[in-house]
């Protein structure tokens, strides 16, 4: 029970660091009128390359803080927990590669900030790493995500931000989505292994089988041993007497 509460504080330790720091600079950024938000990405401008970096600190309010929060800390907890040896590169790279897409080729004249960007990102790399492995875990965590945030698709495209008259960042979205499928194939070979396909004829015995069988034929020959089996031979009374 320890081992499974230290794994579980491990997976969630960093992920939470974060939105930590995140609730920080919004309340900290609110109370001392630092206007950090300036410091998004603005796409195409020499300045705004420091966005890259500082977007994802940075919410325009309240709630759009909040709506990031959650799927930001389950999101990250999945790839930190399934792919600890490469868990801070694959984060780190959908942090930069979603912001310099935005950077290079979203509208001209405006501030992108928020981390929505990086949890389109993390949520596309673990769906895509769930449905190109044979591991029925990230399968698992794949459609666990599809229904937690299916509705997220919507926030790919630009009529989105038109019908709901919400001022989106559909750019971050679509290119956090694309880093995260683009790291997922990058990364396919890595992680939890793949589970054996049962339909293989050629696949070998699993090692537990294995040893189960072996623990059973060592133990029925440590019987016979113990109590060896002894033969009576019988001979018929008309033949004792010729």
């Amino acid at each position: 029970m320890l081992k499974f509460i230290t794994q579980i504080v491990d997976d969630i330790l960093w992920p939470s660091v974060f939105v930590v720091f995140f609730w920080l600079v919004f309340f900290t950024n609110e109370a001392y009128l630092l206007n950090l938000n300036n410091l998004g990405v603005r796409p195409g401008e020499i300045a705004g390359l420091i966005g890259i970096a500082a977007m994802p600190l940075l919410h325009g309010d309240f709630t759009h803080l909040f709506s990031n929060t959650i799927p930001f800390l389950v999101s990250a907890s999945f790839i930190f927990h399934f792919f600890k040896a490469k868990s801070w590169r694959i984060f780190i790279g959908i942090w930069l590669i979603s912001g310099l897409g935005i950077w290079l080729l979203g509208q001209e004249r405006t501030v992108h900030i928020g981390a929505s960007g990086l949890v389109y990102g993390m949520v596309a790399f673990l769906m895509t790493s769930g449905f190109i492995r044979k591991n029925k875990h990230l399968t698992a965590v794949a459609f666990i995500l599809v229904f937690m945030y299916g509705s997220m698709i919507w926030g790919l495209f630009p009529q989105y931000s038109w019908v709901k008259d919400m001022n989106i960042s559909w750019e971050g979205h679509l290119f956090g989505a694309l880093s995260g499928i683009g790291i997922a194939f990058l990364y396919r070979k890595l992680g939890p292994q793949d589970d054996p396909d049962p339909f293989e004829e050629e696949d070998e015995l699993p090692q537990w089988w294995i040893d189960m069988e072996n623990e059973k034929r060592a133990l029925e020959e440590m019987q016979r041993q113990q109590h060896p089996s002894v033969r009576f031979t019988f001979k018929p009374k008309e033949e004792e007497g010729k």
